[in-house]
């Protein structure tokens, strides 16, 4: 904001004369007014902030004096207080005397200047600085009450510091310093009143123009003519920020606080990456992506993405200041928080320790799993509270290179689509490629229902293949449907229009067959398959059952002719055979 400057200066001037540092008295305003803020802070709190420094250069080359106004009671016109006269005001001890000043009553300007002016020494030039929020509030005339004082001490100048975001509500006592050949000036905020007073304190040590000398009379007629002086033109009524006063300055300066010092932009720096696939390499050279972060994550908990790169060894320009680059290799990946700084090109390697896995499943008998009856599913090692794993990548493709980061992994291969599970553990080696070959020992197994054993399959029968332990592997519908079955002991139960039929069978590791279900041996009662949905618990060891093998013909615990564990299938751990080059 603008500072407004108006300096009185006599309207005839001859050689002006250099002065010696003149005493000061300093008016302070104390009124309720002084608490409202300009920018961040109370007028008052700028105006001691500013006095503060300005007294301790100033108390060291000439007399200061202090006087205070509206600072101790809520509405008195006549709260005046002297408390320093001229000398008394130095660097020790201005801040004591400024804590006095706390904004309370009335503001009365002119009777707190005329106290002022009573402080100087007979003879002696004397400056009143006035420092004021605001107007008089005691209805006192300041203009008629400063010309009055310059008539009574012709050494006296006032001059006029307003502080107010309104400069207009200043402008009244603008007349005190035009009556006196003071200066006054209307500063908006702090900055602008630090300058605005030393604009003051400059013009009471600027040079005084000496007086006018008297008329000459009128010489004998037979002199020389006197010569004739052209009357100095008047000064037109002054106009800045929308302010009109009449003043006898020759001019209107317009004093702005000292600009701050731009800071110079950011330049962008250059930044390269390069990967390597371990610490001895090699320098990975295609398939690589970059993506470049923010560093600072946003209101969502996410970062925002800046760029993304698909060669091997990016180069490119980035502002000083923090980012998150991930680089990815297929699976495998590296994310780095980076510091980019103002100066040369920064350059960033990044180790991904990458290894390859491949994946093959095979049957009992050696053969080849067919590709598009398994599937793989690379999962992390670690299982969480709820027995889970994080899966890293569903549906592997079997005998295709996964680019990951070395460690260990777990491996689940499903064979078919009902419960043939296989789950194995693998280490990935950093710039090695490990081979890990599943090995399969589910078997095929063929469902039908017939009239008579050999019979032709009937359509239309809903199929439902249950453990021993009552869990449903898989339901289905159809004449023949086909399943690859986990080995293990098994129930299955085919339905077919309003009757159900049933059988127990056991499967082993890789023997495929077909499981034949006949109508001609009676369709199951309804105790029958509460039986086989919800069989009997096994009893705990040591609370029932034989010390010794089961006598001829008993059953097991689940009814099938062969004992056998009730909560079947039968473990399945499978094989893992895992060539590594």
């Amino acid at each position: 904001m603008p500072v407004l400057v108006f300096g009185a200066v006599p309207a005839a001037a001859e050689e002006p004369a250099v002065p010696a540092s003149q005493a000061a008295v300093i008016v302070v305003d104390g009124s309720q007014g002084m608490t409202e803020k300009v920018g961040d802070n109370a007028k008052i709190d700028s105006v001691t902030g500013v006095l503060s420094k300005a007294i301790a250069t100033q108390g060291e080359k000439r007399a200061l004096g202090l006087v205070a106004f509206g600072h101790r009671e809520a509405s008195s016109c006549t709260d005046i207080e002297a408390l320093a006269k001229p000398g008394e005001l130095k660097a020790s001890t201005a801040d004591p005397l400024l804590g006095k000043v706390t904004p309370k009553g009335q503001a009365p300007v002119a009777a707190s200047v005329e106290e002022a002016a009573k402080l100087g020494s007979d003879g002696q030039p004397l400056n009143v600085v006035l420092i004021a929020g605001g107007a008089d509030t005691c209805k006192a005339d300041p203009c008629a009450m400063a010309r009055t004082l310059k008539e009574q001490q012709k050494d006296l100048r006032i001059h006029v510091v307003g502080l107010s975001t309104q400069p207009q509500d200043i402008q009244p006592l603008a007349c005190m310093a035009e009556a006196t050949g003071g200066k006054f000036v209307a500063a908006t905020n702090e900055q602008g009143f630090d300058v605005a007073l030393g604009a003051v304190f400059a013009a009471i040590d600027a040079p005084v123009a000496a007086p006018a000398p008297p008329p000459v009379a009128a010489a004998p007629a037979a002199a020389m003519p006197p010569r004739t002086s052209a009357a100095p033109a008047k000064s037109p009524p002054s106009k800045s920020s929308g302010i009109n006063t009449v003043n006898t300055a020759e001019s209107i300066i317009e004093v702005l606080p000292p600009a701050p010092i731009p800071t110079p932009p950011a330049q962008p720096v250059p930044v390269s990456f390069r990967a390597l696939a371990t610490e001895a390499g090699p320098r990975l050279r295609s398939g690589l992506i970059w993506r470049i972060f923010h560093a600072e994550a946003e209101a969502d908990g996410g970062f925002k993405l800046i760029s993304t790169h698909r060669e091997a060894a990016p180069s490119m320009t980035l502002l000083p200041g923090e980012y998150l680059v991930n680089a990815a290799y297929g699976l495998s990946n590296l994310t780095k928080k980076i510091r980019v700084e103002g100066g040369a090109e920064k350059k960033e390697t990044f180790v991904l320790n990458t290894g390859g896995l491949t994946l093959k499943a095979v049957l009992a008998t050696g053969e080849d799993c067919p590709e598009g009856d398994v599937d793989f599913d690379i999962q992390s090692d670690e299982i969480d509270q709820f027995g889970k794993r994080e899966t890293i990548l569903a549906d592997a493709a079997p005998n295709k290179v996964v680019r990951l980061n070395a460690g260990a992994y777990h491996i689940n291969s499903l064979y078919g689509d009902a419960n043939a599970n296989v789950g194995v553990d693998v280490t990935v080696e950093p710039g090695r490629i490990t081979e890990a070959t599943i090995k399969h020992t589910g078997a095929k197994i063929t469902f039908r229902l017939v009239q008579s054993r050999g019979g032709e399959a009937l359509a239309d029968t809903e199929w439902q293949i249950l453990t021993s332990a009552g869990d449903t592997v898989k339901t289905t519908v159809g004449a023949l449907p086909t399943h690859i079955l986990a080995a293990g002991n098994y129930a299955v139960i085919a339905k077919h229009g309003e009757k159900s039929y049933s059988r127990k069978f056991t499967i082993e590791p890789g023997n495929d067959k077909q499981i034949e279900v006949a109508i001609e041996d009676g369709p199951t009662s309804a105790k029958e398959l509460q039986v086989l949905l919800e069989p009997p618990e096994a009893p705990r060891p040591g609370t029932s059952g034989y010390a010794g093998p089961p006598p001829a013909g008993a059953f097991g615990v689940d009814g099938f002719s062969n004992p056998a564990d009730p909560n079947g299938p039968l473990l399945n751990p499978g094989a893992l055979l895992r060539p590594s080059r």
